[in-house]
């Protein structure tokens, strides 16, 4: 078992004080998608540099162009990235082609599917290393939610 940290900041100053407090504790610093959003992929490389022993995951939530964006966010640092669950095969494949390329992983996130079961082995099928059952702030404020 591994723990994981997720860093959703808006600043990598913040960040980078957050994953010092963490790193310490923790295997898998994982950067969300709004502090990728503000600081752009120079936050993944400030977080590696600052912990290179560190798995560093990059909540990118990729949708399109997996193999484009993995290939950046790879060579940025990341050790993981995420690709949305209901993305094209497509886009997963490639997300998956760049992660052997450069011996990195992909994480499917399964927020916003449906039948959650079926396409977490489709996306195994598809070379996926791990799968999230991740469920939305919004989802998770319905009564009746359930994973």
């Amino acid at each position: 078992m591994k723990l994981q940290f997720a860093i959703d900041t808006l600043t990598t100053e913040h960040a980078l004080a957050l994953a010092a407090a963490a790193a310490p504790h923790v295997d898998i610093l994982e950067l969300g998608t709004p502090l990728i959003k503000s600081e752009g992929l120079s936050a993944i490389t400030a977080i590696k540099q600052a912990h290179p022993d560190k798995v560093v995951f990059a909540d990118l939530k990729t949708m399109d162009a997996g193999e484009l964006e993995a290939d950046i966010a790879f060579g940025a640092g990341a050790v993981l990235l995420t690709v949305l669950g209901s993305a094209d095969d497509s886009t997963i494949a490639g997300a998956v082609k760049a992660a052997k390329k450069h011996g990195k992983g992909v994480v499917v996130d399964l927020i916003g599917v449906a039948d959650k079961p079926t396409r977490a082995k489709e996306v195994l099928d598809l070379g996926a290393e791990l799968v999230e059952m991740h469920a939305g702030l919004a989802a998770r404020a319905h009564p009746r939610y359930s994973l």
